[in-house]
Formats: structure tokens, sequence, C-alpha cells
């Protein structure tokens, strides 16, 4: 089945009176994320959530997969920095990245919540959401706090999912200790954030390597082209 019908047949079964009247993908795939967030969504019956999954299976299976360990920095980069081979400061695409973990941010109401949610949740789909809820009972994830979970559908192996709250750096050393607890090699991180806070994470993973060199063999650092390039200018700058 096409990528376009599967959509369609999974916006139907969600929601018909709406999906009847969208005429495109751009729109159904709105209908999908906005009934996604909802807490009707968690009851969504063995039909929908196969479908759901056939669905985000499409949205990647044409990808070139990348394997982490395939992944270097960029010749800009000084090379004699410290763990220049274990940390990557990346722009591209991560979706498609075979790694053991992937951190996204989880500072929302995940059993009742309007809110556009990272990309991640999405392409995890509902069976990643029901399992958090799971695991918490429903309630929200404490200031700074991290919580890991099995993925579905994406390349990563697990999720790492924290509250980016009011302490930037204890989060970061909260996701690098709960993936040294759970033996977790490689390992990505979004950082979608003000290039400040980007520094507070890269100072903070470099501190902790310092720790324990042997933990991790690469942490993938993505971020915005433009917070890149600066941030390697001035790691350039320091070394």
């Amino acid at each position: 089945m096409k990528k376009e019908d599967i959509l369609k047949n999974l916006i139907e079964l969600i929601n018909n009176k709406e999906a009847i009247k969208l005429d495109n993908d751009k729109d159904r795939r709105e209908l999908w994320k906005k009934s996604f967030v909802k807490k009707s969504a968690l009851k969504w019956n063995d039909e929908i959530i196969s479908l759901e999954s056939q669905y985000l299976k499409s949205l990647l299976i044409n990808n070139k997969v990348l394997n982490v360990y395939d992944i270097v920095n960029e010749e800009g980069l000084n090379s004699n920095i410290n763990f220049f081979d274990k940390v990557i400061i990346w722009d591209k695409d991560v979706t498609n990245i075979v790694a053991d973990a992937i951190v996204i941010p989880a500072s929302f109401d995940i059993s009742d919540n309007n809110k556009e949610l990272d990309d991640f949740y999405y392409l995890n789909g509902i069976r990643l959401r029901k399992k958090i809820i799971n695991i918490m009972d429903g309630e929200k994830l404490a200031a700074n706090e991290v919580l890991i979970s099995r993925s579905y559908g994406i390349f990563a192996d697990y999720v790492i999912h924290v509250n980016y709250a009011d302490d930037l750096k204890k989060s970061v050393i909260n996701i690098l200790e709960c993936s040294r607890v759970n033996m977790i090699k490689s390992l990505i991180i979004k950082c979608n954030f003000d290039y400040k806070d980007i520094v507070i994470i890269y100072d903070t993973i470099i501190e902790y390597l310092e720790k324990y060199p042997e933990v991790f063999d690469k942490i993938i650092l993505s971020i915005e082209e433009n917070n890149k390039s600066k941030l390697i200018e001035d790691i350039n700058k320091e070394a």
C-alpha cells in the first residue's frame, strides 16, 4: 500500500468526520498530529496502531541510513581538541542514524497536551506515548528528570526523555548518568537551544567525558547550521 493510501486510511479510522473533508496529505498529516496529542489517542485500537506504524515506517524507509560509528567531525574542527573522535557536532538529519539512544525534550504534559511535540514523538507513534505514560503512571517528569524507554520505528534503540528546566547542566548530567547506568554507548542529543545553552551542553559533556572517558563511544550533538559554525569557531579559538 502506498504511503498516501496508508495515511488516508489512518485518519479515516481516527476521525472519519473530519477526514472526509480533506483532499491532500499535508492536511491529513496535521489531523493525525492533532489527534495524536489528545487523550482519546490512548484508546486507539489495534487496527489504527498498526496503520500508524506502517505510515511511520513509510516515512523513514527511503532514508539513507547512517551508522553512528561512521559519523565524524568535519575538517574545520581542530582535531587536537579533547574527544574529537567521540563528540560529533552535527547539523544534518538525525532520524536516519543507527545509535543506541536519542535524547528528546519531554517538558510537556504527556498525558494530555495540545502543543506541538518534538518530531521524534510523532515518528515513534502512539506506542511510545502509551509506554511512557505507563512507566510514569501519567505524571509529568520533574524538573531535570530523565526517563528511558525503548523506541518504536526510528533507528535509535532507545529514547531518553528529559525535562529541561531550571538547571540545564544538571539535565545534561542526568542524561549522561542515565546512559551510563543503562550501558548506552552511542548517543544523539538534539540541541534546539540558544547558543549559550548549546555551549553549556557541550562543556558539560566534555567535563563528564574527562571523568568517565570510556563510557561513550560516540555522542552526536544535533544543532542548527549557524550554531554549529559558531561552536566550531569558538572551540578552535580555545584549542
